[in-house]
């Protein structure tokens, strides 16, 4: 009837099928582990030992979202950090045409560095002032909206 001359057929690979192909788990699992701050690692040759510090940038922020009416009087809004800010964003929320401006380490004036016109968005996060922050508005009440996180340092 047929010419039995082929060789059987059989699975390239034993491979075990997927419980769930198509589910990923969400956090924490999809997040490397938080790397520390400082480790210390000891190596040892013949004859030599050492103890050298390896220090890794804090790269995770765990975000605190705020708001503050602003007025023409300065007012301190964020004290400097006790550990390390990593994360600092501004937004100028104004309705209308209030100019905010922000002051690093005293208070702010018009003639502070940082202006931000309405819808204007400003975000820290490679090099992040530490200081302590303070906020003015130009003519009127205005609204400005802010972020930032800190860690242990």
């Amino acid at each position: 009837m047929g010419d039995n001359n082929f060789p059987p057929v059989g699975w390239l690979n034993r491979r075990e099928a997927w419980s769930n192909p198509q589910y990923v788990p969400g956090y924490p699992h999809n997040l490397p582990a938080k790397a520390d701050a400082a480790v210390q690692t000891t190596t040892n040759f013949p004859g030599y030992s050492s103890t050298v510090t390896i220090t890794d940038p804090y790269r995770f922020a765990s975000i605190v979202d705020l708001s503050i009416i602003t007025t023409t009087t300065s007012v301190k809004f964020l004290d400097q950090p006790i550990g390390k800010r990593n994360t600092l964003g501004f937004r100028n929320a104004s309705t209308t045409n209030q100019v905010i401006y922000i002051g690093f380490g005293g208070n702010a004036t018009t003639g502070s560095w940082l202006q931000i016109n309405p819808g204007t968005i400003v975000l820290f996060d490679t090099v992040v002032p530490q200081d302590d922050l303070y906020v003015i508005s130009d003519v009127t009440a205005g609204v400005l909206a802010y972020v930032y996180s800190t860690y242990p340092g």
